[in-house]
């Protein structure tokens, strides 16, 4: 009788172990299962806080960008506005030099080439058939009225104080002599040119008569700068 009871006590001793046993490995593995979750809350709040302020300077940075394509995009105005008005001042310059005639120049343009009336020498007055200066002259006024941007008549460019004169047969331009045939080139649209000569009752109707002119459109034509005293008596109009 005493074995059984000692068995029963012994049996009761064990179950209890057991369950403290199991108590204490639950309660360790509960533990360590709040640490870890403390932890990885810890871990969870620094990422959060580390993101949020990620995303402030982010911000800041884009503020900055900002700021920065704002100021950019000022100066890259204001160089605009300067390149603008420098590439305003150099148009300007070039159509001075080009008015001024200091520089060679080509375009597209017209060439009239003025000759002696092939009559001229039967004639009872040999000077109504040969080309004056007063003619030349006809025929550059009507070139700069249509907008010739440039003229020369036989090499010689023309300027604002450009002098024609006419001494016998020949004719003088910038102080250089020169004698029929007269050719004179001027730059400017071809056919506003062309048509401005040919207007009836014009330039070329009205010379025709007396002496042979040829009228050419060109694509591309060449005049040279001026050379010679800028100073020189304006006799061109």
């Amino acid at each position: 009788m005493k074995v059984r009871k000692f068995h029963v006590y012994l049996t009761f001793v064990t179950i209890c172990t057991g369950f403290l046993i199991a108590y204490s490995i639950e309660l360790t593995q509960l533990r360590t299962q709040a640490r870890q979750n403390d932890q990885q809350v810890q871990q969870e709040t620094q990422l959060t806080e580390r993101i949020i302020a990620e995303k402030e300077q982010n911000r800041k940075l884009e503020q900055q960008m900002i700021d920065l394509q704002r100021q950019v995009a000022k100066r890259e105005e204001a160089m605009a506005k300067r390149q603008s008005a420098a590439a305003d001042i150099l148009s300007q310059l070039e159509a001075a030099r080009m008015m001024a005639g200091v520089v060679p120049v080509q375009g597209p343009g017209l060439v009239v080439t003025m000759k002696d009336n092939q009559n001229a020498a039967s004639s009872r007055d040999i000077s109504n058939f040969i080309v004056h200066e007063q003619d030349v002259r006809l025929v550059v006024n009507e070139l700069r009225a249509a907008g010739a941007e440039a003229i020369s008549i036989n090499g010689q460019r023309l300027v604002a104080n450009s002098a024609i004169r006419c001494v016998g047969p020949t004719i003088i331009v910038n102080g250089i002599k020169s004698a029929a045939p007269f050719v004179i080139t001027a730059i400017g649209d071809p056919s506003t040119l062309d048509n401005a000569l040919n207007l009836p009752g014009g330039v070329l109707q009205t010379l025709d008569e007396f002496v042979h002119i040829e009228v050419a459109k060109k694509d591309m034509v060449q005049l040279p700068a001026f050379v010679g005293d800028s100073k020189l008596k304006n006799t061109a109009s």
